[in-house]
């Protein structure tokens, strides 16, 4: 009795560890969110970080610092405290992109298409 049990208590545990271990997260059934902090503080750091790898490929002035810094906390405001389908979630997106896009110079465009150009392929353990 005692073995049969344990049996099936094991096949149990076994069997759920394969159905979590398949389910995974494929792309078409979810659209890539920003990340949702609770806390401002960590929402302004993670924003700042942001920001500064953006400075360090096109070297943006303060103003566009200053700019970047206002889209965002515009976006953060609208996000905030509402439940969006990926649909709306995903052109919310689009639209900050172009903000940030109209905030950089031609030359600042060019030099972040490179770099995401080159971006691309330089991921040494990339599948397919």
């Amino acid at each position: 009795m005692k073995k049969t049990i344990l049996a099936i208590a094991a096949f149990a545990l076994l069997s759920i560890a394969t159905v979590n271990a398949q389910r995974g997260q494929y792309p078409s059934q979810r659209p890539n969110q920003a990340p949702q902090f609770d806390n401002p503080r960590i929402d302004n750091a993670y924003e700042e970080l942001k920001i500064n790898r953006l400075d360090n490929i096109v070297k943006l002035t303060r103003k566009q610092e200053n700019e970047l810094k206002r889209i965002e906390n515009h976006y953060d405001r609208i996000l905030k405290g509402r439940r969006l389908s990926g649909r709306d979630i995903q052109r919310l997106e689009n639209e900050k992109q172009r903000e940030i896009w109209s905030v950089l110079t031609p030359v600042q465009r060019q030099r972040l298409a490179a770099h995401q150009h080159n971006q691309k392929f330089d991921r040494p353990y990339r599948r397919g």
